[in-house]
């Protein structure tokens, strides 16, 4: 495993739908000073396709498209197409010198069915070339001073739009209106207060249920709450009886599947199943952020041979409470009482559980220097990180359906 760090972002289309997902890498800042010092093709390709080779972009990709930003070398050098078309799409990076090399480099991975994207994009006529042939043009709202002018002049080329950083509601809106077809930034994980009102009783008897689920102390205490839902004790026997738990007959009873489960399992099937169906109107990648985050945290426990590894699931879980209900994360945390611990952990970076989930989330935006600063504190390697978050990825691939299925 190489010495990178990696993440992913999901792009969405205008329904909230998830149609890729960037992938996000930086080195090591070892890896970063010997890029800098011998910026190479050969350096390049070693350190950033190396380790997508040894991750496995099936683990990181969630059978989706895959969006990779690519220096110059990568162009011009042929490497980029080392993958295949139908799995990544090309990102030219805003710096990279627009000449006849490069417009050579980006036709040619055109020709063989590359989606080409523009990173970044502010206009110059250097890009004229590259705008002719794009596929799409990313766009950052947060630098722009006026989007709608921006826009105009791109329209005449056949290139969809998309927005990066988009952070609101408000402005997912307004790029919509404006004509973007796809979106990237954190509007989907927001809660929207401005129009919250107080929780649906729909939703607060999912909450008081939900309640009944943290506080059970033995796997009995919830085997009444189970059997009287046909549609939850379904759903149980299904998720037993699936492929990932390898059992050589099948499970037909509930008290079975809660026996074989263990509380922790079982509070935190339930726990997800409670988060999915309060979600029933946000998009599906909010509740599967959710899950990633819970996972994230216990393999990077695991990783760091600390105890409490089940306890942190539920952590990252819940640290986005305030979106599914759309009220300020205190104001969520009203409706649910949390060990002490966690509840710390969602109201207080600074705190040990705090710090943790302040480091799932940066890897999520693509902030390095936070996630540097978590391994220097915690004597882990960045290949240990990145490949806690790769198993992480992997483990809710594989159990999403069977959890928050409707």
């Amino acid at each position: 495993m190489r010495d990178v760090f990696v993440g992913r972002q999901p792009v969405f289309d205008r329904d909230c739908k998830v149609i890729a997902y960037e992938l996000l890498f930086r080195g090591s800042p070892t890896a970063d000073s010997a890029i800098h010092e011998a910026s190479g093709l050969q350096l390049t390709a070693n350190v950033l396709v190396g380790s997508l080779m040894d991750i496995g972009l099936d683990q990181i990709s969630g059978n989706k498209m895959v969006y990779i930003n690519v220096p110059r070398d990568f162009l011009v050098g042929g490497i980029a197409s080392l993958f295949s078309p139908k799995d990544v799409a090309i990102e030219v990076l805003e710096d990279v010198q627009v000449d006849a090399e490069v417009v050579a480099a980006c036709r040619g991975l055109k020709a063989k069915g590359y989606t080409i994207l523009l990173d970044d994009f502010i206009y110059s006529p250097q890009w004229e070339p590259l705008l002719e042939i794009a596929d799409i043009i990313k766009i950052d709202v947060m630098v722009s001073t006026d989007l709608a002018a921006e826009v105009e002049p791109l329209r005449k080329y056949p290139a969809k739009l998309l927005a990066e950083k988009v952070e609101t509601q408000e402005e997912f809106e307004q790029t919509k209106k404006l004509g973007f077809d796809y979106f990237q930034g954190y509007f989907f994980c927001r809660p929207d207060i401005v129009s919250a009102r107080k929780v649906p009783d729909s939703k607060l008897a999912i909450l008081r249920a939900l309640q009944a689920v943290m506080i059970a102390e033995a796997v009995q205490d919830l085997e009444e709450v189970i059997v009287r839902d046909v549609g939850i004790s379904y759903r149980l026997l299904k998720y037993i009886n699936s492929a990932n738990f390898g059992l050589r007959r099948e499970i037909d009873s509930v008290r079975q599947a809660l026996s074989l489960l263990g509380l922790s399992n079982i509070q935190r099937w339930l726990s997800v199943l409670s988060l999915a169906l309060l979600s029933k109107d946000k998009p599906q990648e909010l509740i599967l952020t959710a899950m990633l985050r819970g996972r994230m945290l216990e393999e990077t426990l695991i990783t760091m041979k600390q105890p409490r590894a089940s306890e942190v699931f539920i952590l990252g879980l819940f640290s986005l409470l305030d979106a599914f209900l759309d009220q300020s994360m205190e104001q969520a945390l009203d409706h649910i009482c949390l060990p002490h611990d966690i509840y710390e952990g969602l109201t207080n970076l600074d705190s040990r559980f705090g710090r943790l989930l302040h480091m799932a989330i940066a890897i999520e935006s693509n902030d390095w220097k936070e996630v540097d600063v978590f391994c220097l504190e915690n004597e882990l390697g960045c290949a240990d990180l990145t490949m806690a978050y790769t198993r992480a990825l992997k483990w809710v691939d594989e159990h999403a359906e069977l959890l928050i299925e409707a």
